[in-house]
């Protein structure tokens, strides 16, 4: 869809004196009206994120509706809108595919391996429903965009803390206790980190630091369970009940979006080039997705191992 500085396009062909984010009736309920797109300078100072994103941004509405529209036409935050509603859905998908594909090939599969890889597929699920919401929604007002902000942190623990139910049961799948005690404090950690997370001081740029070592804190965490597992069990043991060869591609991905995302490329070498299509933080987004899914298979690679034998822990 073609968009026109200056105008106002209208479905409806309705008089371009009218403005459409704050006149809409109901007969208009069914009507696209795409609004002219701002530059930086032009967006309130809540809105401002990005500095090297110089166009594109929506105007403020004011309104769910007007912002859910948002998804009907092109601007800045598009493609982090569909890249995380599309992985939602595949994340949806995804525990059919691992009982149609993996589980039901499997004799000594249980019903416990359905339950902790669901576990994992919906944390990252909610974690992108949460994340493409809050960017659909990016330019309603301050007081929700706030809110939504901290769910879409919010929904980076669920992620991570769904990614280490998983992880910790195969890693451990011969000591319930060890499994029990690292569960407890994975999710007593998440726990800490919720509520830190809903404070309403938590998105101002005074705590910058602290959401950064709370929540490398909690990503490092993991740390702790994996050494663990390989003092008691060695490297080639754990590497295949940890996944671990995946999980350093994982973490590869994760740590190349990241430092892509601080740095601010490439929109920062080229102005104006990368506002719409290829900026740092769809990046990002599309390097999450892909270690979100190579965790996946490195959870049906373990799957696949530790079931596959008769007696995995030799008693």
């Amino acid at each position: 869809m073609s968009l026109r500085r200056g105008t106002l396009e209208s479905v409806s062909q309705l008089s371009m004196e009218t403005n459409p984010l704050m006149k809409q009736n109901k007969a208009d309920h069914l009507l696209l009206r795409v609004p002219k797109l701002l530059y930086f300078h032009e967006i309130p100072k809540w809105q401002q994120d990005n500095e090297f994103l110089l166009s594109g941004y929506r105007p403020t509405s004011g309104s769910t509706w007007v912002s859910y529209t948002g998804i009907l036409y092109l601007h800045n935050q598009t493609i982090n809108i569909y890249s995380h509603l599309a992985g939602c859905i595949v994340f949806c998908i995804l525990p059919f595919y691992f009982y149609w594909n993996s589980y039901q090939f499997q004799a000594n599969a249980q019903v416990d391996d359905i339950v902790v890889i669901s576990i994992y597929c919906l944390g990252v699920a909610v974690c992108f429903a949460f994340s493409a919401t809050f960017h659909i929604l990016w330019n309603h007002s301050y007081a929700l965009t706030s809110f939504w902000n901290k769910l879409d942190y919010l929904g980076i623990l669920v992620l991570m803390w769904g990614a280490g139910i998983p992880t910790i049961y195969y890693g451990f799948f011969c000591n319930q206790n060890l499994q029990w005690f690292y569960w407890m404090t994975t999710s007593g950690t998440a726990l800490g980190c919720a509520i830190v997370t809903l404070h309403p001081s938590f998105i101002s740029p005074q705590f910058r630091h602290w959401r950064a070592c709370f929540y490398g804190g909690f990503g490092l965490s993991s740390i702790i369970f994996v050494v663990h597992g390989l003092i008691l069990h060695g490297w080639e043991l754990q590497k295949a009940h940890m996944s671990l060869n995946w999980m350093g591609w994982m973490a590869t991905s994760n740590l190349t979006g990241a430092i892509i995302y601080a740095a601010r490329v490439p929109e920062r070498w080229v102005p104006h080039k990368f506002d719409i299509f290829g900026a740092s933080h769809q990046i990002l987004h599309v390097a999450v997705m892909i270690a979100a899914v190579i965790h996946f298979y490195g959870l049906l690679n373990a799957f696949s191992i530790i079931r596959s034998k008769v007696d995995t822990c030799g008693n």
